[in-house]
């Protein structure tokens, strides 16, 4: 009974470190920001550039809300010409996780 409880444990821990597209996961906590892509052009300031910002929010990793795409994020700020592109990721264990991605650009 003690190895079939231990190996239910282990699975479920596995299956949580391999949910979703993060490059790293805090087991408990995560507040991470990665690079998702730039287009190779020199750009001296991010903070000279406009930002414009979409989130989805999961709930138990049975609900998730929201459109994250690089495509609103350009609309919600005006953006025509995307210069970088990164992905912030909150999490709290499997209570709640919120994945925003900031797009920059002219």
């Amino acid at each position: 009974m003690k190895k079939f409880l231990l190996t239910g444990l282990m699975m479920t821990l596995l299956s949580f470190a391999t949910q979703g597209s993060v490059q790293a996961m805090g087991l408990f906590y995560t507040n991470a920001t990665y690079p998702v892509t730039a287009t190779g052009t020199t750009t001296p300031d991010l903070s000279k550039l406009k930002k414009g910002s979409a989130s989805t929010t999961n709930v138990l990793f049975v609900v998730e809300v929201g459109d994250a795409s690089i495509d609103e994020a350009a609309k919600k700020a005006g953006i025509k010409k995307i210069s970088y592109v990164d992905m912030n990721e909150k999490s709290v264990f499997i209570f709640w996780r919120q994945l925003t991605i900031n797009v920059y650009g002219e």
